[in-house]
């Protein structure tokens, strides 16, 4: 089956792709930023094919609380297509979902060091998106974003096909002890190695772990290492490398 998406991905060639105040000059006011981050999202948009304005960003929660539950997936529809920028649509949730009927519209999440997931089942149509940090992880994500479209959409695994965006590979993921995010030891089963002192932390390996029970028709990574990809912003790097400071971003959407 052929793929019926398009996935892009924005680094800092094609502007700042954050909402966060810390990145833009302190006179910035949320106007200013919420413009200046319309502007780089039309360029963006223009460059790969679809508006800047049919854009749906999540806001995803960071650490455990009660935003809202753990892996909620939202199903992208006309009632959440309301607004003349679709950025400014307020979805709390960790997965954001979207069909062919609904061409053009392009599902994004920023990011620096940690990947973007993508899943498409090509059978249904149906196309799945999150963001996968080190607490996402360890908390079960990458599979809670395969099972939305099972329980949601009746995908079948083998109809599957998982893009995993450029993120930080283990060889530059580094802690100086055992990283405390990483509690759940099924998942980060041989996905931390320690060399001597330090702790690699392997980001693809502790996302594979948790997908062995599927047997999906693909699994693709990309083959860009944010912390030394001179054209990608890397929160890691950005400690040493002022040059690598912002936020990237990586997105689909049907044609």
């Amino acid at each position: 089956m052929k793929s019926q998406i398009v996935i892009f991905e924005g680094n800092m060639k094609d502007g700042l792709f954050s909402r966060s105040k810390k990145f833009y000059p302190e006179n910035y006011t949320e106007e200013d930023i919420y413009e200046a981050y319309k502007k780089d999202r039309i360029k963006l948009g223009n460059k790969h094919g679809f508006s800047g304005l049919k854009m749906f960003h999540t806001r995803q929660k960071m650490e455990d609380n009660d935003v809202y539950p753990d892996d909620k997936a939202v199903i992208l529809d006309e009632t959440k297509m309301q607004k003349k920028d679709y950025f400014n649509e307020l979805i709390e949730a960790d997965i954001l979902i979207i069909s062919n009927k609904y061409p053009k519209v392009a599902v994004t999440h920023n990011m620096a060091d940690c990947p973007i997931l993508i899943a498409e089942d090509r059978e249904k149509g149906v196309t799945a998106l999150a963001h996968c940090g080190i607490y996402h992880i360890n908390r079960g994500l990458p599979k809670a974003l395969i099972k939305s479209l099972i329980d949601k959409c009746g995908s079948n695994p083998e109809n599957i096909y998982l893009y995993i965006g450029s993120h930080i590979w283990k060889e530059s993921y580094i802690y100086d002890k055992y990283p405390p995010q990483a509690t759940n030891k099924e998942i980060w089963a041989n996905a931390i190695e320690k060399e001597e002192n330090d702790y690699h932390i392997n980001l693809l390996q502790a996302i594979k772990n948790q997908l062995i029970d599927y047997n999906l028709a693909e699994i693709k990574v990309s083959n860009i290492n944010t912390y030394t990809d001179p054209d990608y912003a890397s929160h890691r790097a950005a400690s040493i490398n002022k040059d690598k400071v912002g936020q990237n971003i990586v997105g689909f959407y049907y044609k």
